[in-house]
């Protein structure tokens, strides 16, 4: 069974990820800040990472270097999903030459996130 890693502080998103990925009959485990999304990327080494931007603690970049940074985590892909202000087009270019695989701009639809998460997921 998949495991995926959801590292979001806003609890209503995190219920509506469980329901949908669970659906899919992947094992969800979640992380409301940063730093305690990367503990549990350490110990749990999931197969895929979605990661919200504005977290408090480590925010997202600052959990995308450490991750990238550590043999055990660097191979794990990582989706970024923000409702950062700014230019999208430099923040999505930023985020992908730091390690992450995509970047889905918040509010991310359903179909959108689960398509982004089986192509995503390794096989």
């Amino acid at each position: 069974m998949p495991r995926v890693l959801s590292i979001e502080d806003d609890v209503d998103l995190q219920q509506v990820f469980s329901y949908v990925l669970t659906k899919k009959g992947w094992a969800v485990t979640f992380a409301y800040d940063g730093k305690d999304g990367l503990a549990k990327a350490l110990e749990i080494k999931p197969d895929l990472i979605l990661l919200d931007m504005m977290l408090p603690g480590l925010n997202g970049l600052e959990v995308i270097k450490a991750l990238k940074e550590n043999d055990s985590t660097r191979g794990i892909p990582v989706i970024v999903m923000t409702a950062y202000p700014g230019d999208e087009q430099f923040l999505k270019s930023t985020l992908l030459a730091m390690g992450a695989v995509e970047y889905l701009a918040k509010p991310v639809h359903v179909d959108v996130l689960l398509e982004t998460v089986e192509r995503l997921l390794p096989r």
